[in-house]
């Protein structure tokens, strides 16, 4: 129930808001709504909420599109559209719980964006990033001979790319796995926390469990609470960190723009066109709407084939 068009500042709102939502977010969307708060109030103040006009948010927006920010870096087109509606969350709430005015719906439009179009990566973009995971640079000895050692953390890159490419996962539902998620004798992987705070199960195929087998094998005696893909503290990975460790793959195999949800996308295009449902590639990308998937189906449908084998790797012979 609404109260009697309360007095407070920004951040006491933010507390009551935070009271109410926070257990329906995951814990990345509560890190970025936390985030995209925290820069509202860096430029505002924490003023009274009844304070703040539309015209505020229309400059909060533009400042978000047009000043670096802390990470001194522009805000997308794209992440301006989810900082509107992250406020326009907020100011629902404000309405109904603190009775004031709605500042945002029908009075500032959603930014627009556009929807950038992702190159799913190939057979032999793939096989050049598990040769890259496998061994470091070749240098020169004073002889002049030229030699590669094997990278540290080879089992491990091995088994993040082809699971990434078998999986569909987001980058921080990988970071998120731990060793008790992995079911080994199905090749099935439990996410606990997708995007909603919605959880699912995905597989992957016999080549990608073989990797894994190989690394948790090589890493040695693992807790069961232990994240699946460790950093050399055995710490989770944090999504910055895989970001960097792909960056750095492709760099090595010479494979252009190497990030996580290349490898969704190349999942969902690869397992429409062996034959997938795509009701099923719905529900193992997490998606609630089928509408979402329906870019992957018009990338796909030139050449779908019949099929029932939906693994990238196994169907492509890469990794084994």
């Amino acid at each position: 129930m609404a109260a009697n068009h309360l007095t407070m500042s920004l951040s006491i709102a933010l507390d009551g808001y935070w009271l109410d939502k926070q257990l329906e977010f995951s814990p990345n969307t509560v890190a970025k709504y936390r985030y995209f708060f925290r820069r509202l109030i860096a430029f505002l103040g924490d003023v009274e909420l009844d304070q703040v006009t539309t015209a505020d948010i229309r400059r909060f927006l533009v400042h978000l599109a047009t000043v670096p920010g802390p990470s001194g870096r522009i805000l997308s087109r794209r992440s301006v559209h989810d900082v509107w509606a992250v406020l326009s969350s907020f100011w629902t709430w404000a309405e109904r719980e603190l009775g004031v005015p709605h500042i945002i719906r029908g009075k500032i439009k959603a930014p627009s964006y556009t929807e950038k179009t992702v190159e799913p990566l190939t057979q032999a973009d793939v096989a050049a990033l598990l040769r890259a995971a496998d061994h470091q640079r070749a240098y020169s000895l004073p002889n002049g001979k030229r030699v590669r050692s094997r990278r540290p953390s080879a089992a491990r890159d091995r088994a993040i790319v082809l699971t990434l490419l078998d999986s569909g996962l987001r980058v921080s539902e990988l970071c998120g796995l731990t060793v008790a998620d992995y079911d080994a004798a199905r090749g099935r992987l439990h996410v606990r926390h997708g995007k909603g705070d919605k959880e699912r199960f995905v597989v992957v195929g016999n080549r990608t469990r073989k990797a894994i087998w190989v690394y948790l094998v090589n890493r040695g005696e693992a807790k069961p609470s232990d994240p699946l893909f460790a950093a050399r503290t055995n710490l989770p990975l944090h999504r910055s960190n895989l970001r960097h460790i792909l960056a750095r793959l492709g760099e090595q195999a010479g494979v252009p723009n190497v990030h996580p949800h290349r490898f969704r996308h190349t999942f969902a295009i690869t397992f429409l066109r062996n034959g997938g449902n795509p009701l099923l590639l719905q529900k193992l990308l997490g998606h609630e709407r089928l509408e979402t998937v329906q870019v992957y189906i018009r990338l796909a449908e030139q050449d779908i084939d019949a099929g029932s084998k939906y693994s990238p790797a196994d169907n492509w012979g890469i990794g084994g």
